[in-house]
C-alpha cells in the first residue's frame, strides 16, 4: 500500500464510537507517526490516553489544530459545520480535512462555503459502520474492516488528499468507494434512515396501539426474535438521529413516501386475500435480501473471498414475454461500449488532473476494472447514470508522505462513443413501430461521423442507411454533443458486401434484425466461416424470424410471418435483445428462455427499454453472481 500516513499526525476531532474506533485501529496498527483527540467528555479523552490509544488532547481546539497534518471529524452531522469555523483560523492550506457525517450534502456547501480557495484538501466521507450503542467506550479497532466507506469527492479535490483519505480507511481494514454527495444522501435515505425511522415509529406504535393502557411493556412479553432483530436500531442515540433527519428531510421523505406506497399495496393484497401476490412480493425480498446477507455476513471461506473480491450481485431475467409495442418515445442517452469505455479511461489515470466522462456503462466488466483502480488507490467517483470522475496522477509514487497539496487541473468532460449496438437497437425500433420518435442524446461527435461516412470501410450505422435509416442529428451549444433524432421508416431490403469490413458479430445480430423486420430479401456477402458462424449464434431465432438461402459466399434472408412460440437465447444477452426487436413485429407474443446475464451486461436497459415503448414483461427472475 501507498505510504501517506506514517510521518502524519492525525487528529480526531469527536472521539465517540467512530473517533474512537479510528484512533484504536490507528494505534493498534501503528499506522500513524502521532494520534491526537479533541472532545468535549474529558473523562473518555483521559480513557484513550490511558489507554494507549492517543498521544494527546485537549478540549480546545486551538492547540491541537496546528499540529495536525490529517483532520478527521467525527462530530454528528449538524456540528461540522461549526468545527469547520473553527479549523479555517489554525490550519494552513496544506492540512488534509475529512469527516465522517452521515449526510454529505450539507457537509459539502458548508465546506465550499468556509473554505472557497482550499476545497482541493476537504474530502467528505462516511464510514457505514456503527452500532446502537455510542460512546468511546463502546468503540473497538476491528469496527471497519471489510465494512464500506463512502467518500463523496469534490471536483476540486487534490489527488493526494484524496488517495491519503482512502489510505486511512483502507489501513483500518474498509473498502473504500465513492460516488457524489447527492447519490449519497438518496441512497442512505434508504438503506439507513428509513430503517432507523421504522425502528422507532414500530416500538412506539406496539406500545400505543398493541399494548393495554397503562401496561406499555405487555406487548414486549410476547416479544421474540423478529421484533429484537427489527427493533435494535431504535436503542441508537435519539440526538444522533434527530440531526441526521433533518439534515437528510427531502430525500428521507421521498423513500419514506415509497414505502408508504408499497405498504398500501401490501394492504390492498391482504384485503383481497392475494395469497399469489404476497408470495410474489415475499419470494422477491428475500432473494434479494438472501444475497445481501450473504456478502454481509459471509459464513465461510469461499463467501467472504468473493465479497473482498467484488463480485457482482445482479437479479437477472429467466423469462421474457414480448409482445408488440405501440410507438416509442422519448429520450434515451446509451452507454459506451465497456471494453472501449476501459481502454479511453485507461489512458487517463496516470496523468495528473481531474478526468470526467459521461455514457460510461455500469456493467460487471467496467465494474470490475474500476475496483483494480482503486485497489490501486487511484481515485474514482461513479459510474452515477454514466457520469465517472477519475482522479489522476500521484499513484505511481510509493511514498508520497511529502508531497505537496496542489489544486488539480479538471480537464473538459469527455463524452465517450455511444455503443453502436444499443442506438441500432433503438433504430430498428423505430423501423417496427409506427409514429416513433426517439432521440439519442449525449453521443459523441465521431459517431455522427462514423454514421455518415458510407464508403471506404463501410460503417455500422452506414449499413443502417443501407436499410432505409435517414439520420437527423442535432448539435447541443452547451456542451458540442451530438443528439440523433430517429424517426418512424419502412426497413427496406438491402445488398451487402461485407468481406474485408470491420463489422463485428454484434452487428451482424443487428443487420440480421434489420433484414427481419424490411420489406423485401436482404442479400448479404460475408466469408462463409463468419455466415457459419453467424447462423449458429442465431439458432432458432433465424428460423422463426426469416427463411435463410445460402448461395456460396452470401446469405439471402427473407422475413417471415412471426409467429407465437419459445426460443431459446443459449445464455446472450445480445441475441436476447435482438429478439425484442424483432418480436414488436409479432401479431403474438413471444417467449424468451435463457437470455442470459442482461442486468450483468446492460444495466437498466430493460427498464429504459420499457420506457421508451417496447412492448415485454419480465416474467421471473433469479440471483446471479458475476464477476
Amino acid at each position: 500500500m501507498v505510504k501517506l500516513l506514517h510521518t502524519k499526525t492525525i487528529l480526531i476531532v469527536g472521539l465517540g464510537l467512530i473517533g474512537g474506533s479510528i484512533a484504536r485501529g490507528l494505534a493498534a496498527g501503528k499506522h500513524c507517526k502521532r494520534i491526537l483527540a479533541h472532545g468535549r467528555d474529558s473523562i473518555a479523552l483521559q480513557s484513550a490516553l490511558n489507554d494507549g490509544n492517543i498521544d494527546a488532547y485537549s478540549t480546545d481546539l486551538s492547540v491541537l489544530a496546528p499540529q495536525a497534518d490529517v483532520i478527521v471529524i467525527c462530530t454528528p452531522t449538524l456540528s461540522v459545520r461549526k468545527v469547520l469555523e473553527e479549523l479555517k483560523d489554525f490550519i494552513d492550506s496544506q492540512v488534509i480535512i475529512t469527516d465522517a457525517a452521515s449526510v454529505k450534502s450539507n457537509v459539502v456547501a458548508d465546506a465550499r462555503m468556509l473554505f472557497p480557495d482550499s476545497l482541493h484538501r476537504f474530502v467528505p466521507g462516511h464510514p457505514i459502520a456503527g452500532s446502537e450503542q455510542s460512546g468511546y467506550a463502546a468503540s473497538r479497532s476491528e469496527l471497519f474492516n471489510k465494512r464500506k466507506v463512502i467518500l463523496t469527492p469534490l471536483k476540486e479535490n487534490s489527488t493526494v488528499a484524496l488517495q491519503t483519505v482512502m489510505s486511512l480507511w483502507q489501513l483500518l481494514g474498509a473498502d473504500v468507494h465513492a460516488m457524489s454527495a447527492e447519490r449519497h444522501d438518496v441512497v442512505l435515505a434508504g438503506t439507513s434512515h428509513l430503517p432507523h425511522l421504522l425502528a422507532y415509529s414500530l416500538v412506539n406504535t406496539l406500545v400505543d396501539s398493541v399494548s393495554q393502557p397503562d401496561r406499555a411493556q405487555q406487548v414486549f412479553d410476547y416479544a421474540a426474535g423478529g421484533f429484537a432483530d427489527f427493533s435494535r436500531i431504535a436503542s441508537s442515540d435519539p440526538v444522533m438521529w434527530r440531526d441526521i433527519f433533518l439534515a437528510n428531510k427531502n430525500a428521507t421523505i421521498d423513500v419514506l413516501d415509497s414505502y408508504i406506497n408499497e405498504l398500501q399495496k401490501m394492504r390492498h393484497k391482504l384485503m383481497i386475500s392475494d395469497g399469489a401476490g404476497l408470495h410474489s412480493e415475499f419470494s422477491r425480498a428475500k432473494l434479494i435480501r438472501d444475497e445481501f446477507i450473504k456478502r454481509f455476513r459471509p459464513d465461510n471461506k469461499k463467501d467472504n473471498e468473493n465479497m473482498i473480491s467484488g463480485a457482482n450481485f445482479a437479479v437477472e431475467p429467466e423469462t421474457i414475454a414480448v409482445y408488440p409495442g405501440s410507438f416509442l418515445t422519448g429520450q434515451f442517452r446509451p452507454a459506451a461500449d465497456a471494453q472501449v469505455s476501459i481502454a479511453i479511461i485507461d489512458q487517463c489515470k496516470s496523468q495528473q488532473g481531474v478526468f470526467e466522462f459521461f455514457g460510461v456503462p455500469e456493467s460487471t466488466k467496467v465494474l470490475d476494472y474500476l475496483q483494480t483502480l482503486r485497489d490501486k488507490n487511484i481515485p474514482v467517483l461513479g459510474p452515477e447514470s454514466g457520469y465517472l470522475r477519475v482522479y489522476g496522477g500521484d499513484c505511481g509514487m510509493t511514498d508520497t508522505s511529502k508531497a505537496s497539496l496542489i489544486k488539480p487541473v479538471l480537464f473538459k468532460a469527455t463524452a465517450l462513443p455511444a455503443d453502436e449496438f444499443l442506438c441500432g437497437l433503438l433504430v430498428l425500433g423505430a423501423g417496427v413501430m409506427k409514429d416513433s420518435h426517439v432521440r439519442l442524446s449525449g453521443l459523441a461527435q465521431n459517431l455522427e461521423q462514423n454514421l455518415k461516412k458510407q464508403s471506404d470501410g463501410i460503417t455500422f450505422f452506414a449499413i443502417l442507411a443501407e436499410f432505409g435509416f435517414s439520420a437527423h442529428w442535432h448539435t447541443d451549444t452547451a456542451d458540442g454533443l451530438s443528439s440523433l433524432q430517429i424517426n418512424s421508416f419502412r426497413p427496406e431490403a438491402a445488398t451487402l458486401n461485407l468481406v474485408n469490413t470491420s463489422i463485428d458479430d454484434n452487428g451482424l445480430l443487428i443487420i440480421f434484425a434489420a433484414a427481419a423486420i424490411s420489406s423485401g430479401t436482404t442479400r448479404v456477402t460475408l466469408d462463409p466461416a463468419r455466415i457459419a458462424a453467424w447462423l449458429n449464434r442465431l439458432g432458432e431465432l433465424a428460423s422463426w424470424a426469416a427463411t435463410i438461402l445460402i448461395e456460396g459466399s452470401a446469405v439471402c434472408i427473407t422475413p417471415k410471418e412471426l409467429q407465437s412460440t419459445t426460443i431459446p437465447c443459449n445464455a446472450d444477452p445480445y441475441l436476447a435483445l435482438i429478439a425484442i426487436v424483432i418480436g414488436q413485429a409479432s401479431k403474438h407474443t413471444v417467449l424468451i428462455n435463457q437470455p442470459g446475464a442482461l442486468a450483468s451486461n446492460f444495466p437498466g436497459l430493460l427498464a429504459e427499454l420499457s420506457r421508451l415503448g417496447f412492448g415485454f414483461n419480465v416474467q421471473s427472475t433469479t440471483a446471479q453472481e458475476t464477476h
